[in-house]
């Protein structure tokens, strides 16, 4: 007997989604930008993880998982060194340009050195990804019964439970915490790449914290590597999920921001799941309607349609394709 075809595919997109957005630290990430032996150390730590993930593939198909385990982890490594190091040159493109934009005193809406790049790549990297997975599967397992042992560990497990019952709850349950991560981890993480420049401001560094504009004027630098521009002056940018300015006064503005996106994520894609589509506009109507006097700044509109559409999208998305897996059980 073969393994579901659909169960196996989401098993593998779950393993990915962990190894990249769960068990890929930040120190991971910040070494793989460096470049050099620390760069191919995160690179390999990483991988490391990938391999973890799919140790139960291994299990269940034997040799023939070992080699998707092997495929998969090698290629993703060579993907995740191919997006660095086109990130990095993206980066450097839009610092020079930056540069230059301001000793010609020109404008620029969203901050001095924002492209959208480095947001690209990231869809790119994840679509390469999991067309990777897919095709593993295909060459290696696609078709193939699982081994004889790991199937009587599991009928011993299972015991006299319904294994029709059991595989509808088994793949409910791999398609929501996958679409959890999409949307509570992975889909942060892609607003604010493709909304926030590799920017940090001089005397207030906040890494990845997003920050709104203020009244008064403030230095700005661009730094990659050993490359760097500085500039009077430029203004920080706005919140991309509808946080509230930073010296509002009120508490964590970043994280109130950051969970209003996951809000809305989560709700858009209970929406999608529930035949309720027409709501998703009541969701993003009521976000905007609570920033309608802010829009007036065009700095501020900019990031915030941005973000937002980036994010209803990534729910959207992420909610179909749920929506289709989840089908085949019906």
């Amino acid at each position: 007997m073969t393994a579901d075809a659909t169960l196996v595919l989401a098993w593998l997109v779950l393993a990915h989604l962990a190894a990249d957005f769960l068990l890929q630290t930040e120190s991971m990430v910040a070494d793989k930008f460096l470049g050099g032996r620390r760069g191919w150390n995160g690179l390999l730590l990483h991988g490391a993880a990938v391999a973890l993930c799919l140790v139960p593939v291994v299990a269940a198909f034997e040799l023939r998982g070992l080699g998707l385990l092997v495929t998969v982890t090698v290629g993703h490594v060579v993907i995740d060194r191919w997006k660095v190091r086109a990130t990095r040159r993206a980066e450097s493109r839009a610092l020079a340009a930056a540069h230059r934009r301001h000793e010609q005193a020109t404008t620029a809406g969203l901050g001095p050195a924002w492209t959208p790049l480095p947001g690209a790549l990231f869809i790119v990297d994840q679509l390469v990804h999991v067309a990777l997975i897919a095709g593993a599967w295909v060459v290696f397992i696609s078709g193939v019964p699982p081994a004889a042992q790991f199937v009587e560990v599991v009928d011993r497990v299972l015991g006299s439970a319904d294994r029709t019952t059991v595989h509808r709850v088994v793949l409910v349950g791999v398609v929501l915490l996958s679409l959890a991560i999409v949307n509570v981890r992975a889909a942060a993480l892609f607003v604010g790449t493709l909304v926030r420049p590799r920017e940090a401001l001089s005397g207030d560094e906040r890494g990845d914290e997003p920050v709104a504009a203020v009244a008064t004027p403030r230095s700005w630098r661009l730094r990659f590597g050993t490359l760097e521009a500085t500039a009077e002056p430029v203004l920080p940018e706005p919140p991309a999920d509808g946080g509230e300015p930073v010296g509002s006064g009120r508490a964590s503005p970043s994280q109130i921001g950051a969970t209003i996106g996951v809000l809305e994520r989560l709700l858009i894609v209970t929406f999608v799941l529930t035949g309720s589509t027409a709501a998703v506009g009541f969701v993003v109507g009521a976000k905007t309607l609570a920033r309608f006097r802010q829009l007036d700044d065009r700095d501020f509109a900019e990031y915030y349609l941005l973000g937002t559409l980036a994010s209803v999208a990534i729910a959207l998305g992420s909610g179909l394709l749920a929506a289709a897996a989840l089908a085949t059980v019906r």
